[in-house]
Parts: C-alpha cells; structure tokens; sequence
C-alpha cells in the first residue's frame, strides 16, 4: 500500500477524487460513515455525504463510505479514494480477506465494474494535517453529534443491498 502526503507534488490527474471516513462508537452500539467527492483538482466538493447507522462497525463504516462515494461519481471516470482505513483499503484489494464485511467488499467490486469506474485506493495518514480527510473526519463527528441530539438520518446497520438500492435512487448527482 502506498503513503500518500498531501504536500508532496506532482500528483497523478484524476477525474475525480474522493475523501471518506468511517467511525462507531461501542458503548452508544452505533457508528457514523462520510464522504466527500472533489473534482480532479481537489478544488470543489461536488458531493458530500453522512449518514448514522446502528449495529455496524468501524471497518463497515468505512468501506460503506467508499461504496457511497463510488456511486456519486459519473459512470466512466477516473477516480482516486483517499481513506485513513488501513483494512479497509486492504480488504477491498484482496491483501487481507473478511468473512464479516465480504458482502460491502463484493458490493464495491459490482459497484466499481457496473459503473466503469478506474478506482486508486490510497491510504492517508488520519488526523495529519490533510485537510480534506479532516474534513470527512469532521461529517462523521457532526453525524453522530446529530444523531444525539434528534436521531435523525439513521439506518439500522450496513446492509449492502438497502444501500445499494437506495443510493441508485438518490443517485441522480451526475
């Protein structure tokens, strides 16, 4: 797995680049996932996303984030994710393999075939003074903040076909 510091230059061209995060809490039993989608440049949020869910965990979080992220990105685009999760980027290129989240790496396979997506998986040191990483890590927090106080914008776990068929729906971004 490539380090990637966000000062160094020279930086390969993207379509799209793409910050997520995911978080969970296990004494409150609940979790939050976001994600960001930046244009090439790294200039402009083109999409920004968080949501709440119960009965998961961190690493679904996380990987559910990217899936979130990959299907608000325009179908045939080039498309560089950025995670601070260490297994989730390894789960989802087969270095490590999970019987427990092999339903959301599968689901980022289909996602990533279905819509002709060139996706890069690299890894970002968490809390380095990247800014947009800090950014999703911020949606997360405020998530969660949210749910707190209202309980609003819950899902009952990750299950990858719910989310799947909901973000087809609400997908209409690009």
């Amino acid at each position: 797995m490539k380090y990637w510091d966000f000062r160094e230059s020279g930086k390969p061209r993207y379509d799209y680049i793409a910050y997520t995060d995911g978080s969970y809490l296990l004494p409150k039993n609940f979790g939050a996932a976001a994600c960001i989608v930046l244009d090439g440049e790294g200039a402009a949020i083109c999409y920004k996303w968080s949501e709440v869910s119960r009965y998961s965990t961190s690493n679904r979080q996380e990987i559910a984030a990217i899936v979130h992220a990959l299907l608000h990105t325009p179908e045939g685009s080039s498309v560089l994710v950025r995670s601070d999760s260490e297994n989730g980027i390894a789960q989802l290129t087969g270095a490590v393999r999970s019987k427990k989240d092999a339903d959301l790496v599968q689901l980022f396979h289909k996602v990533r075939k279905e819509r002709y997506l060139r996706v890069t998986l690299e890894w970002v040191r968490s809390h380095s003074g990247d800014p947009w990483n800090d950014y999703v890590d911020n949606l997360c927090i405020e998530a969660l903040d949210l749910f707190e106080t209202d309980g609003t914008r819950v899902r009952e776990g990750v299950d990858p076909q719910a989310l799947y068929a909901y973000l087809c729906r609400e997908s209409n971004t690009f």
